[in-house]
């Protein structure tokens, strides 16, 4: 119950409700024992069986107290009003004692209800905050699928447990103590006997729960993988249905929702199962009660029938509590078991950490340098290295290139240097500075990135290129837009800048995507500027229209170009030639074409329109 634990540790900035909910459920605890209490007087009134009290007795907690007491006012009442008045004051007592029930009862819940939503708002808070600042690493490991699942039907799940869990905590056992005290109080023998259920009740309890809490954990990765088939499904359609795979994709579907079926039914019979059993050795317990309660009034008169038929009225009170803690227990273990999947990622360790006394730096002035750098995607497998040795010099407003086959490292080296990753080994200098000693948010904040799969969201045109910067006022937005050669088609769609674009800018073209990216990439005026093979999913015109809007971008700029076409790769400064992860070739295009080496093959390959690929990743 770990992570039941660690929920609850949400509850600390919740202090003064959880007394009021305390003090609320006691006032509904006790005025619910009390109207059932008045079951006693008004059956002794009723059938004038009962002792008459003339001298005003102490008032004590015990139910012969209370009883004695209320036959005082009774004698009184009866005396001076008659029988029937005496029982319409009980029942008006009766009435109002069940009103101030209900009234604390839903005060309870009401304090209660700032609670729930606030520890899930904590939750999903720290998850999203979590999954923010997680590097690229733990996602290559993980489906997006089940990622969302956690967010979504996982954190319901927790919602749930924690209503259930609150009730448990601060209701239910409450009732019970005040039930059972009150039963003590009218006879301790018959309330000890009445407890030889709760051994067998708890083993079976805790058992069924075990096995609830298994079954949940499987279930939720299982839903997990079916969101990760549905994502697939609805992004990759065109290939299922082009490849004919339809049938296949279905199959494998269906293999999985049958699994979660089965494991959803036994799940929900065995939650199911305990409540019955919980009621039905309560009736039996009951039914000896009444049998034994019968015998000592029978026998000794012990106990009066009055008394008898108030024990039995409210130990069949305690039936609902205790069912609820079952009911509770349960659906607690179903939620913990999707706690701990949420846990798993906000404890996830694999985080890019910030250094202890961060550099603020705000400029790049000089010069970045790789020197002896080694990276690997699963650091702790050997020889598992997918860079080795590189090392190479940008200086401030120059062009390097990084060509090589598909899969060869070239990516991952531009990844490395606003940290998306860390580095094995070796050293990446911002101007003389280790790039792990600079402020995260200084550090990427002196990069712009522009890649082949552009990441537009669900927002206007304009949100869209003023992502991640506040106060910009539209001439910034429409000079941006125009610098990328974005803004005629712009105010050619419907509502112009303040068009919704769209999810992932479904509404736009490959062309006209990339060139909303570039218009971000523009306003930020990012002072090095990396472009990861950004024209090479477009058509001729596209690429002829983005390419002009780059030009314009890398004007004056420090800039990283991963490419295929030499028309984008030829100018360059200095060209680093990749492959298996190394750097194997470097220089101008003409030193590089003159040396007749691998990066002369590859052009000649380009020329022939043929594919290159790199098994190194």
């Amino acid at each position: 119950m770990r992570q039941f634990k660690r929920i609850l540790g949400y509850l600390t900035e919740f202090k003064m409700n959880i007394v009021l909910i305390f003090l609320f459920n006691l006032c509904y605890s006790i005025f619910s024992v009390f109207s059932l209490s008045l079951i006693a007087p008004f059956l002794s009134v009723l059938f004038g069986n009962g002792e008459m009290v003339t001298a005003q007795p102490e008032l004590t907690l015990s139910a012969r107290s209370v009883i004695d007491t209320f036959y005082y006012y009774m004698g009184g009442i009866i005396r001076t009003h008659g029988a029937f008045a005496a029982l319409l004051f009980i029942a008006g007592s009766m009435i109002i004692s069940t009103f101030f029930s209900n009234l604390f009862r839903y005060l309870g819940q009401y304090a209660n209800a700032p609670i729930r939503a606030g520890i899930i708002k904590k939750l999903r808070k720290d998850l999203y905050h979590r999954i923010l600042i997680l590097p690229l690493s733990f996602y290559n490991k993980h489906k997006k699928g089940d990622i969302l699942n956690r967010i979504g039907s996982d954190v319901q799940e927790v919602e749930w447990s924690v209503v259930c869990s609150l009730q448990m905590l601060f209701r239910d056992p409450l009732l019970l103590v005040v039930f059972i005290s009150t039963l003590f109080s009218i006879s301790p023998a018959l309330t000890l006997l009445s407890m030889i259920i709760l051994p067998p009740a708890g083993l079976l309890i805790a058992r069924i729960g075990d096995s609830i809490k298994k079954n949940s954990t499987e279930a939720q990765q299982l839903l997990g993988r079916m969101s990760s088939a549905f994502d697939e499904a609805i992004n990759g359609l065109r290939v299922i249905q082009g490849h004919n795979a339809t049938d296949y994709a279905d199959r494998k579907f269906r293999q999985m929702n049958e699994r979660f079926f089965i494991l959803n039914r036994r799940i929900f019979r065995k939650s199911e199962s305990g409540a019955p059993i919980i009621e039905l050795l309560c009736i039996l317990t009951l039914l000896l009660v009444l049998a034994l309660g019968t015998g000592i009034i029978l026998r000794d008169q012990a106990l009066s029938g009055e008394l008898i038929v108030m024990f039995i009225v409210i130990f069949a009170r305690v039936i609902p509590p205790a069912k609820s803690i079952v009911t509770s227990f349960y659906t607690v273990q179903k939620g913990m078991a999707s706690a701990e999947r949420i846990f798993q990622v906000i404890d996830a360790e694999e985080i890019i950490e910030e250094a202890k006394n961060p550099i603020e730096k705000k400029t790049f002035d000089q010069k970045i340098e790789y020197q002896s750098v080694y990276f690997s995607y699963h650091p702790d497998q050997p020889d598992s290295d997918v860079l080795k040795n590189i090392s190479f010099t940008l200086e401030k407003g120059k062009t390097i290139a990084l060509v090589g086959a598909s899969g060869s490292g070239k990516s991952t080296i531009v990844d490395l240097l606003p940290r998306f990753y860390d580095i094995r080994e070796g050293h990446i200098l911002i101007d003389g500075i280790e790039s792990n000693k600079i402020k995260i948010s200084d550090l990427r904040g002196l990069f712009g990135i522009v890649n082949q799969d552009v990441t537009l969201f669900n927002d206007t045109v304009f949100n869209n290129i003023t992502f991640g910067k506040e106060h910009v006022n539209k001439e910034e937005v429409t000079e941006a837009a125009k610098s990328a050669i974005a803004h005629d088609f712009i105010m050619e769609m419907e509502n112009g800048y303040d068009t919704v674009i769209g999810d992932r800018g479904t509404k736009l073209s490959g062309g006209q995507r990339q060139r909303l990216s570039i218009a971000r990439a523009i306003l930020q005026n990012p002072q090095v500027l990396i472009l990861d093979e950004a024209t090479s999913a477009l058509d001729t015109e596209s690429e002829y229209l983005v390419q002009k809007s780059l030009q314009k971008l890398m004007e004056g700029r420090t800039t990283i170009v991963i490419a295929h076409r030499l028309s984008t790769i030829r100018h360059a400064d200095r060209i680093l030639f990749i492959q298996g992860g190394r750097i194997t070739e470097q220089g101008t295009h003409e030193e590089l074409m003159a040396a007749h080496g691998e990066y002369a093959k590859f052009c000649a390959m380009q020329e022939s329109g043929m594919a290159l690929t790199d098994p190194a990743r």
